[in-house]
């Protein structure tokens, strides 16, 4: 299991949504907090609270240039 750290980029594996670790819960099983990506349609940001198997490596956002 991946132990996820505050600021690493993740993408929630029910949703499949990137976001951003925000806060680590503990002692063991622990829980990230973590902070999905805006969509398109300008929604309000979203926080989910997910155990680490249920989060999965993203890609690292690129800016264009």
């Amino acid at each position: 299991m991946t132990v996820w750290s505050e600021g690493d980029r993740v993408r929630d594996a029910k949703t499949g949504k990137p976001g951003t670790v925000v806060q680590v819960t503990g002692p063991a099983p622990f829980i990230y907090r973590v902070l999905v990506e805006e969509d398109d349609t300008g929604g309000p940001p979203i926080m989910i609270y997910r155990y680490g198997d249920q989060l999965r490596r993203a890609r690292i956002r690129t800016g264009s240039t």
